[in-house]
Parts: structure tokens; C-alpha cells; sequence
């Protein structure tokens, strides 16, 4: 009994703050109108979001976005984390360097990048035609706008990554390394046979902590490009925005909410389930 005592606070925060938000959210999910003059239409909203364009668009954007960023962000990641994990010149300096753009607001990182890709004095513009190349409209053209999404969370996010497979690199009993270094492997097999499959958990990790952080990206779109051009970067966390706080949908956004949630929970429950099968 006193256990349960115990337990009751935070239950009841919990409770509170998660359970019955997302209880409200599902409810607005099943009403139709604008203001107070919503009423319960059953699954209508479901039914017409997934005949809308556009939000079949926002889906196909946040898994291309999450395709595009995940492999990326845990190739770089490793990488640096494999290089700063050896005996190197300033290495403490270095890893601070590489770490501190996760520290940074991420609405900061989208107005440094959205000028650092400007159209006319941005500084990727001025290297390409200092070279003879034609510059590029990023902010205009779909085929490039969301590339510009793409940079700029490969230069915020892969520190964060780094550091945690810094920590599951020095997790490697050294002892292992050294026989195989006895035994004659060279560095790439070392790190092919040995490294790699002990990070499996790590992989694993930081694969799932990216792929939600992809599924739900606002911030950095709504800074950069809003969605635009032609909703070439609209993600479903914007769709939800837009159709809440632009047209007053607000029953169609729960929906796009509750659709979100359960692209994010089938993420979760098999990040645990391969946890719990380790």
C-alpha cells in the first residue's frame, strides 16, 4: 500500500500532463467545424486528410526528410566519433567544437542557414559563382529547398550523435583490441569485426532518437522554408500547424496529430522490443 502511496503523484502528473491531452486530441479528432461550432462527425477527418494532397505530400516529405537525414547523420557521427576517439591534438577542443551547435537554438540554426543559402548574398551562392557556377535559387526551387533542411541538420545534429557513439566506443573492452592487434588485424578489420558489432545498441539508439526527431521537425522547417516552395518541404508537424493556427481546422489537425503519434509510437515500441531482445 505504501508503494502505490508513493506512486500516486507522479501517476497523477502523468495522468494529467500526457493521458489525457492525447484522450482530448483524439476526441478533436472526431469533430468537424471551426470555433464553437465544432460537433462529432466520427472518422470524416481521417477520411478527408488522406484524400488531401497535401497531406499525403507532408507524409511522403517527413519520411524523405528522415531517409535523407538518418543514414547521413550516423555515417558523419560515427566518423567523427572514431576520429576523436584517438589520441589526437586538441582533441577536448575539437569535440566542444563539433558538440556546440546541439546546444544552439535550432530557430538560430535556421536563420543562420536560411542566410548562409540566400539567393542573391549567401554564401553558398557567392562560392558557386566565384567559380563560374550558376546560382541557385534554394529557397524557389523544390528540387533544392529541401537540401538546404537537410545541411542544416547535419551541421546541428551530428555532434549530439557523436557523443553517444563516443561513449559506446570507449564501452569497447580494450582487451579485445589488443588481441586482435597481437593476432594481426589491420585497423579496418578491427573495426570491421569488432567495433561495429559491439555498437549494434548504439546503432540501434541512434537510429530511432533520429528517426523521431525527423517525423516530428518544426522548428527548423518553419524557420527556413515554412513548407514552401509548392509544399516541397512541408512535414506532417506543419500540416498539423497550419491546419490549427492558419485555417482554424482544428479537428483535422488532432487527426494529423494522432496519425503522427502513431507513426511515432510504432518507432518507439520497436526501438524497445530490439532493446529488450539484446
Amino acid at each position: 500500500a505504501a508503494g502505490w502511496a508513493f506512486l500516486i503523484p507522479a501517476s497523477a502528473m502523468i495522468a494529467i500532463m500526457s493521458f489525457f491531452p492525447m484522450v482530448k486530441a483524439f476526441i478533436l479528432s472526431l469533430q468537424t467545424g471551426k470555433g464553437a461550432n465544432m460537433h462529432l462527425s466520427g472518422f470524416s477527418n481521417y477520411v478527408r486528410m488522406f484524400q488531401d494532397k497535401v497531406f499525403l505530400k507532408s507524409i511522403f516529405n517527413t519520411f524523405y526528410y528522415a531517409v535523407a537525414t538518418v543514414p547521413l547523420l550516423m555515417a558523419l557521427a560515427l566518423f567523427l566519433a572514431v576520429m576523436l576517439n584517438s589520441k589526437i591534438p586538441l582533441r577536448g577542443f575539437i569535440r566542444s567544437a563539433v558538440y556546440a551547435p546541439a546546444v544552439v537554438s535550432t530557430v538560430v540554426v535556421g536563420t543562420v542557414f536560411t542566410w548562409i543559402f540566400q539567393d542573391q548574398l549567401g554564401l553558398i551562392n557567392y562560392l558557386l559563382t566565384s567559380v563560374g557556377a550558376k546560382a541557385i535559387q534554394w529557397n524557389n526551387d523544390p528540387k533544392f529547398a529541401m537540401l538546404m533542411l537537410v545541411t542544416a541538420t547535419m551541421w546541428q545534429k551530428a555532434g549530439y550523435n557523436m557523443v553517444i557513439y563516443l561513449a559506446g566506443l570507449q564501452s569497447i573492452p580494450t582487451e579485445l583490441m589488443e588481441a586482435a592487434t597481437i593476432d594481426g588485424a589491420s585497423t579496418f578489420q578491427k573495426f570491421r569485426y569488432i567495433t561495429l558489432p559491439l555498437l549494434k545498441n548504439t546503432h540501434m539508439f541512434v537510429m530511432i532518437t533520429c528517426m523521431i526527431n525527423a517525423f516530428r521537425s518544426f522548428d527548423l522547417v518553419y524557420t527556413m522554408t515554412q513548407g514552401g516552395p509548392l509544399n516541397a518541404t512541408k512535414t506532417i508537424v506543419m500540416y498539423v500547424y497550419e491546419q490549427a493556427f492558419n485555417k482554424n481546422y482544428y479537428g483535422r489537425a488532432a487527426a494529423g496529430g494522432i496519425v503522427l503519434f502513431v507513426f511515432m509510437a510504432t518507432l518507439t515500441i520497436i526501438r524497445f522490443k530490439i532493446e529488450k531482445e539484446d
